[in-house]
């Protein structure tokens, strides 16, 4: 295995710690090429400088590869669960919980982020990406060997733990491992392979799901990709040490950790999940369970902000929340609003897709998920496009621009869906709505970390907006999912039992039919009526897609604040801070 990565230091620096204060740093000589870390990028460039990177041939390309089988394994268990409900419910016979299998997986990896954050700050970022997968792989066996639909979504949520960390490893290996002008296309590349497994992911499922094999290989595949991707993460990922604070030990840093608000922010958002996936399919809205869970809700979001803001139990430099100039920097906020909302348009179409096809064209699983493959194509040729075209006009805001109409012509279009559509226009709608989220939903990490590198020249602080964009990019999802689900729910349930009234149907039965884990009712009608009930469906998820069309104006009007400058200044006399 490489040396741990050292910064070099060949002339003199300012750096920052975690407040942004400045503070003057002299080398009298140059480190070995072969090492670079977080406190290495805590330098300034020249005026309009970038930094070179420092690995190449065979081991880059091993290294390369390894983080983008990562991002993979991540996308895969995102959708993973898409295709295998039906199996869940005969498996299990809990359809109350059956939300919480697919939701379970972005609660965890969204109150990961910030926890996950923090210690990629204080480790070596080698030993917390390995550790990541092994405990993504733990839960992924877990989730294969549930005997109970509870521990299955104890199982997902431990594995979006583990799945973003391992999505914040490469994040950061990425950032601070890369040149300027090529972070754009190696983080673009984490969007086309997280891509890939979320397309796979409804594929994999629902074919493990129809198989011998049953659903819980859906989750055992995932101890077989990591057994062949272990050799690489251990012998050729490099190290990278973590930068910051070096007077204090790693214990006492560890110690240290703003974990008060870590349980206050994990709190407030189960909660926050527990009843919009309650509330309307298992409670009444005005049930006094539903009524005490957004109580309970808004008073540790409040506590959240109070101990955040009078720092309880924590200090400036500790505390959950990044500084001010990482997270109320306008651009920076500005970058955070369209990360977020673009992810409605990765999950909305990955999720109700499969499903309006299941309902208006009698698709099985596997048929349903093949029709996603033009929305993930122009997904992934979007972010690819756009990460190599970033460094070439060099004004992002024209990137975002496109992308924004794009967005909500193809949202627009998907609205206008009904049960006769035929499946080549949804075609071309997907496409519109996927290379415009393609051209969108990455990008805003690569920017962030460039222009808060040119600002601060921190490591940590690139860490720290990585981390942001994270948690914009998840926070979002999990929110589009819930509101997703609900208006799913809620709206397919009230249009088919105005179809089924007076034939005698339960509540539950309805519900089950509506979110197409049961064939039994459809099966049991006459022509007509059958046709009445996949209306009844299929409008419920066109009006899903406000969402998307929100979603897609959100990113047009945010593109009006963005400055309207270049991305790379002009090179002064052909300054180039070089790490080699």
């Amino acid at each position: 295995m490489e040396p741990p990565l050292e910064p070099p230091k060949s002339f003199q620096t300012a750096s920052r710690d975690g407040s942004g204060e400045k503070s003057d740093t002299t080398s009298k000589s140059p480190v070995d090429s072969s090492s670079l870390s977080g406190e290495g990028m805590d330098e300034v460039l020249p005026d309009g400088a970038t930094r070179e990177r420092t690995i190449h041939g065979w081991k880059w390309a091993a290294t390369a590869a390894s983080l983008y089988i990562g991002a993979l394994i991540y996308g895969l268990d995102s959708t993973i669960v898409v295709d295998i409900q039906p199996a869940l419910i005969d498996q299990f016979d809990e359809f109350e919980s059956l939300t919480w299998a697919g939701t379970g997986f972005p609660l965890g990896s969204f109150c990961s982020i910030l926890p996950g954050a923090a210690l990629y700050a204080i480790f070596d970022l080698k030993y917390m990406f390995i550790g990541s997968i092994i405990l993504f792989e733990a839960a992924s066996a877990l989730c294969g060997a549930a005997p109970t639909m509870d521990v299955l979504i104890v199982g997902r949520v431990f594995a979006g733990m583990g799945g973003n960390g391992i999505f914040l490893g490469i994040l950061n290996y990425f950032s601070l491992i890369t040149s300027d002008t090529e972070r754009g296309r190696y983080i673009s590349g984490m969007g086309v392979s997280w891509g890939i497994g979320a397309v796979l992911g409804p594929v994999v499922g629902g074919a493990f799901a129809t198989s011998p094999a049953t659903w819980r290989w859906a989750f055992y595949i995932n101890l077989v990709i990591a057994a062949i991707c272990a050799p690489a993460y251990i012998f050729w990922l490099p190290k990278v040490k973590p930068g910051g604070d070096h007077q204090r030990s790693t214990l006492t840093k560890l110690v240290s950790l703003d974990w008060a608000g870590f349980i206050l922010a994990t709190g407030a958002m189960v909660s926050f999940t527990m009843v919009l996936t309650f509330a309307g399919p298992t409670w009444p809205w005005n049930d006094k369970r539903t009524i005490a869970l957004f109580v309970v809700t808004g008073i540790l979001f409040v506590l959240t902000f109070v101990q955040q803001y009078f720092l309880l139990f924590t200090t400036v430099a500790d505390r959950m929340v990044p500084p001010k100039h990482v997270l109320i920097n306008p651009t920076q906020l500005v970058l955070y609003v369209m990360t977020a909302v673009s992810a409605t348009n990765i999950y909305v179409p990955l999720f109700y897709l499969p499903l309006y096809f299941s309902f208006a064209r009698g698709d099985s699983t596997m048929q349903a998920a093949v029709r996603l493959l033009p929305f993930i194509a122009f997904l992934a040729s979007g972010t690819m496009f756009s990460g190599s075209l970033l460094p070439k006009i060099n004004y992002y805001w024209a990137i975002y621009l496109a992308g924004g109409i794009l967005m909500t012509a193809g949202s627009v279009a998907m609205y206008t869906v009904n049960s006769d559509t035929l499946p080549q226009y949804v075609y071309g709608y997907s496409i519109l709505l996927g290379a415009g989220t393609g051209f969108v939903f990455n990008l805003g990490f690569s920017i962030a970390s460039i222009k808060m590198f040119q600002q601060t020249g921190s490591g940590l602080d690139v860490q720290r907006v990585s981390s942001m964009q994270n948690l914009s990019q998840l926070g979002w999802q999990l929110i589009s999912l819930l509101i997703g689900g609900q208006m799913m729910q809620e709206l397919s349930y009230r249009n088919l039992a105005k179809v089924l009234d007076g034939m005698g149907f339960s509540e539950k039965e309805i519900r089950k039919a509506a979110a197409g884990t049961s064939s039994q009712l459809f099966d049991s009608l006459g022509a007509s009526l059958q046709k009445e009930a996949i209306n009844a469906i299929t409008d419920a998820i066109s009006k899903i897609y406000i969402l998307s069309i929100i979603s897609g104006v959100a990113v047009i009007v945010a593109t009006l604040f963005l400055p309207k400058e270049k991305l790379f200044p002009k090179v002064k006399n052909s300054d180039t801070l070089t790490t080699v």
